[in-house]
């Protein structure tokens, strides 16, 4: 059996990460460079472009550098990076220490009760303690935050002004911070956050074909017996459209296939290995990434896209005029579904009135009636 490199965790850390070397190569500069506008990060793209996953190799190369790292989920992030930089034998201070009294005659002990005031820290502390933190590091803080846009303001406020005085006292401190696209905006103009913007701001998107091709081969080379014929690799960077998400599925489905289906020691997959594999690579990618997504947008905006993907040119370009008219409505009554739909990073803007789809195999999906689809197949299965 063939080891899989491959894992599609959505949202979690792969344990093979392929693309984005750019960023990498300069936070890994910055981390040496004080002056390096890459010391603030502010990364975006829609769901499953692999922010979360760059977010953690950044982490693991700032802890390689010996900088210390904390890494911050949006909920609670104050406390959380509170708790990280205040150790617990700091929180709670012995005021007297315990007295012990032998009580002659009697061979017993008593002992007396020892006073101890327990410390309790705010997000107004931060700041200190972020100062105090970065006096006590031989190297540097970094700090990771993601799913900023679910960040209360107030508590991203509170983590940019502790930044904000860690630098201008000189420390050496690094922050990256990610989320969906219309973070950018709601966090850069708030008041308390003027610090992001200085930020930065590193849009992912798809990967290149090359970079494709370059992952997948260098994925599947790795594995100790497993080769690829350029069939193949052509076939899935095809497949993959560039996603990252993807990829790690048509993959982690390729790997197992050829595992259920090879019993020798070396193999060399072919392109009918990735056709038969993709399929199920692809039905998983809906039930995980794409069902998701338009589960939780509101009938409106679900009008919209459906109407969009029927309006889509040879150009895969829709235009706003078209889309309106076949819903029946004016496109200023769209608006707001339209807006919602941007702000997400569902769809993309391709020139004035033009739009496209930013998320790949979502326009195929929303087209079909997934509950009508499944109710004829049980009708069939049981032959009504």
């Amino acid at each position: 059996m063939f080891k899989n490199p491959f894992t599609p965790i959505f949202g979690g850390k792969p344990d093979f990460f392929f693309g984005r070397k750019s960023i990498l190569a300069r936070f890994d500069a910055a981390l040496i460079d004080r002056g390096s506008e890459d010391r603030v990060l502010f990364i975006t793209g829609s769901r499953g472009c692999g922010k979360t996953a760059l977010l953690e190799q950044l982490s693991l190369r700032a802890r390689a550098a010996e900088w210390k790292t904390v890494d911050v989920n949006s909920e609670s992030p104050v406390d959380t990076l509170v708790r990280q930089l205040v150790r617990h034998d700091e929180t709670t201070k012995t005021l007297e220490p315990e007295l012990e009294v032998s009580l002659w005659g009697t061979g017993g002990r008593l002992k007396g009760g020892s006073v101890s005031s327990t410390t309790r820290y705010s997000a107004s502390d931060l700041e200190i303690l972020f100062i105090e933190s970065c006096e006590k590091e031989r190297k540097g803080i970094f700090v990771s935050i993601d799913e900023v846009q679910k960040v209360a303001p107030d508590d991203m406020a509170a983590i940019c002004g502790a930044f904000q005085m860690a630098s201008r006292k000189g420390h050496d401190v690094a922050l990256a911070i990610a989320g969906l696209p219309y973070a950018h905006d709601q966090i850069i103009h708030h008041e308390g956050c003027t610090y992001m913007r200085r930020s930065v701001h590193e849009k992912l998107g798809l990967l290149t074909p090359e970079e494709v091709s370059d992952a997948f081969g260098e994925a599947i080379g790795g594995v100790k017996g497993l080769s690829a014929q350029d069939e193949a690799l052509l076939l899935l960077q095809a497949k993959s459209l560039g996603h990252p998400y993807v990829m790690q599925l048509l993959g982690y489905y390729l790997v197992a296939y050829v595992n259920e289906h090879v019993s020798d020691r070396r193999y060399d997959v072919t392109g009918d290995d990735v056709a038969e594999s993709a399929p199920f690579a692809l039905a998983a990618y809906e039930r995980r990434a794409l069902a998701p997504i338009v589960d939780a947008l509101a009938p409106a905006e679900r009008d919209y896209l459906r109407s969009m993907a029927e309006s889509i040119d040879e150009d895969h370009v829709a235009k706003s005029a078209k889309i309106a008219e076949r819903l029946g409505k004016s496109a200023s009554q769209l608006s707001r579904a339209r807006q919602k739909l941007l702000r997400e990073g569902i769809i993309v803007a391709a020139g004035r009135g033009k739009l496209m789809f930013n998320i790949p195999y979502l326009r195929r999906y929303v087209v079909q009636d997934h509950a009508e689809r499944d109710d004829v197949e049980l009708v069939r299965l049981w032959r009504l």
